[in-house]
């Protein structure tokens, strides 16, 4: 007897059987292929923040340490005076040796003419110093201290091949 024909039994068996295993594969196997791939996307993402977080550590503590600075006590809050005319030609000195004092470099230093010659009873000066962010906040706390600084008009910070260069306007007292 040829085998010229499969019985449909047999037929229907192998497709159910065959439908079986696909629709087993595609409920059990392929979802748990899925959620593997997100959990090794997931753990590389996290080796690559591990691998970050031991880079960035040593730069954290070096810095952490640098903005620790002890407070002062109290601050400067002198009695406010007027600077006499014959003297404004010694607020010069008087701030560079409070910049060079904390270590900084003056660049430039200079007296707004108009203002002083103004009865306004303030002149304004431009300061352009370089030197370490961090020790900034001394220079202002001395400029602060001064009797006759009227107030600050004006900071900024530029940072220059590994130098902060800041300026600041001050307004000073004169009489």
């Amino acid at each position: 007897m040829p085998m010229n024909y499969l019985p449909t039994r047999n037929v229907f068996v192998i497709l159910i059987f065959g439908g079986g295993m696909l629709l087993f594969v595609l409920l059990s196997v392929f979802p748990n292929y899925i959620s593997y791939s997100n959990i090794e996307h997931e753990i590389s993402v996290l080796k690559n923040q591990i691998e970050e977080q031991k880079i960035l550590s040593p730069i954290f503590e070096n810095l952490s340490k640098k903005a620790q600075f002890t407070k002062p006590g109290t601050l400067p809050f002198p009695q406010a005076k007027k600077l006499s005319k014959n003297d404004t030609n010694k607020i010069t000195p008087i701030i560079r040796a409070i910049v060079e004092k904390q270590g900084f470099k003056l660049d430039k230093i200079g007296t707004d003419i108009e203002s002083i010659m103004t009865a306004s009873g303030v002149f304004k000066m431009s300061i352009r110093l370089s030197g370490e962010f961090d020790k900034f906040r001394d220079v202002l706390l001395e400029l602060g201290s001064l009797p006759y600084l009227d107030h600050i008009e004006d900071i900024q910070i530029n940072n220059y091949r590994d130098k902060n260069k800041i300026s600041l306007t001050v307004w000073i007292s004169q009489e």
